[in-house]
């Protein structure tokens, strides 16, 4: 799956792609993501880049919480009833961004079994 997120930052739109997510120095002191700097792709300062990166990697760990939420989103359809582990996991799943930043540090929490 080839995905891109969109994010505000000060105002301003910006794309960041999953494989992008890597944060380097070059020889410069520039930040890098692969072979651009965000001064010359975003017109940032670096610590404007460092809020921006952060704020990226927040987003793409919502995304991905969403995706999960919505694979388990049939289980609160009004002819059924969901088991206290599917309550507390969609839950977690919820509340991930609380501890955590990024895809990079995140522990997901476990899905119920079938016959749960």
């Amino acid at each position: 799956m080839n995905l891109i997120y969109k994010y505000e930052f000060n105002g301003q739109t910006y794309t960041v792609r999953p494989d992008a997510k890597a944060l380097t120095t070059d020889v410069n002191g520039n930040m890098v993501i692969g072979e651009d700097t965000y001064q010359t792709v975003l017109g940032m300062t670096d610590e404007e880049a460092v809020a921006c990166h952060a704020e990226g990697l927040l987003n793409q760990l919502r995304c991905y919480r969403n995706y999960l939420l919505q694979e388990t989103d049939w289980w609160a359809n009004s002819d059924r009833t969901m088991t206290t582990e599917q309550i507390e996991y969609r839950q977690a799943l919820r509340d991930i961004t609380e501890t955590y930043s990024s895809l990079e540090d995140v522990v997901w929490p476990t899905p119920p079994t079938e016959n749960q």
